[in-house]
């Protein structure tokens, strides 16, 4: 018998069922591989190995098929919204942001697997408040039979965190950090040839990544918007401002995107004094996401494609937050200071 219940919906899509091709969530090879890894995964499978997820503050499980990685798993956690983090990923391709954000995918844990998780819960010997709370709260879920999960697998780079661009006191950027000063339509421009690095991210001989200023700026700006879109509260509170490399360049990574709601005001009052500055290839993407919330016949397919669960008047809300701050901006500060 299979256990297996994958409420995949936008990752595995048929686009020929949709008014979305592949362009429009800038599906990449990444993605395909993704989608057909989730339609096959079952926990339950013999090949198929759960290990506790011991560090941070949320529970879940390693995934492993054999001896290989192939992703984790988190029930709902404090710092753990399934939906916000699947959504992340979704809205983030379809905004153009495909090589930041993670790939993942709603999963459901139930029979034999869900028991195994159980058992590692009752045998750690958690120390954290926010783990014991966590523990406790999938502990009663896993009593209704089954719980519902993101599944997540990581971008194809090394990943750490980014030294110095958090306040990690008061959960929010630090103003003075470059990449801070950037992504304001009052700060200094960056430059398309200069470079920098991001403290904390090195390869694997030792070299410093690098990469323009302007690359930089983009990457985090996209990232700022995403998160007021997805309604994140965690990013700046202890180790979420990761980044990695590629080759010799760095990047910055949207990988722990659960510290979020798709329900609710979420955080635009916090984000709108951050950010001032956009890519705007990004914002074009975000009043195309207003148009098809709009039009009776395109937004249930949108709904569906980006596998939003809550009401979707809070998403539409938050774009329009984001355009009204916009045009705000470029009637202030003129298009060449608020555009990238």
């Amino acid at each position: 018998m299979k256990y297996l219940s994958c409420l995949l919906i936008a990752t595995t899509m048929s686009f020929s069922a949709h008014a979305f091709s592949p362009d429009e969530f800038r599906t990449t090879d990444t993605d395909v591989e993704f989608a057909d890894l989730v339609k096959r995964l079952d926990f339950n499978d013999a090949d198929i190995h759960l290990k506790y997820k011991d560090s941070g503050t949320s529970v879940g499980m390693k995934v492993k098929r054999g001896d290989e990685k192939i992703g984790k798993w988190a029930p709902p956690n404090s710092a753990t919204d399934p939906e916000a983090q699947v959504v992340a990923y979704t809205l983030g391709r379809f905004l153009g942001m495909r090589d930041l954000v993670v790939p993942s995918a709603y999963y459901v844990v139930q029979g034999p697997a869900l028991a195994t998780f159980v058992q590692l819960m009752n045998s750690a010997r958690e120390k954290n408040k926010w783990r014991i709370r966590n523990r406790g709260d999938n502990l009663e879920r896993a009593k209704k039979g089954g719980i519902l999960g993101v599944f997540m697998v990581g971008l194809d780079i090394e990943k750490a965190e980014v030294k110095g661009l958090a306040n990690d006191g008061g959960n929010t950027i630090n103003r003075n950090h470059a990449i801070a000063r950037f992504i304001r339509a009052d700060g200094p421009v960056p430059s398309s040839s200069n470079r920098m690095k991001l403290d904390g991210i090195k390869a694997e001989d030792g070299s410093i990544p690098t990469e323009t200023e302007l690359e930089l700026t983009r990457q985090f700006s996209d990232i700022m918007v995403l998160d007021i879109l997805t309604g994140e509260w965690d990013r700046f509170s202890g180790g979420n401002v990761e980044g990695g490399h590629v080759g010799d360049r760095a990047v910055f990574i949207s990988r722990d995107n659960g510290g979020a709601t798709m329900a609710g005001a979420g955080n635009f009052n916090k984000y709108s004094s951050i950010v001032t500055r956009f890519n705007r290839s990004t914002i074009e993407r975000v009043q195309k996401v207003v148009q098809l919330l709009n039009d009776p016949n395109e937004k249930p397919q949108l709904v569906t494609a980006l596998q939003l669960k809550s009401d979707p008047k809070f998403l539409l809300a938050r774009c329009n937050q984001v355009l009204s701050h916009v045009k705000a901006l470029v009637t202030k500060y003129g298009e060449k200071a608020v555009y990238f």
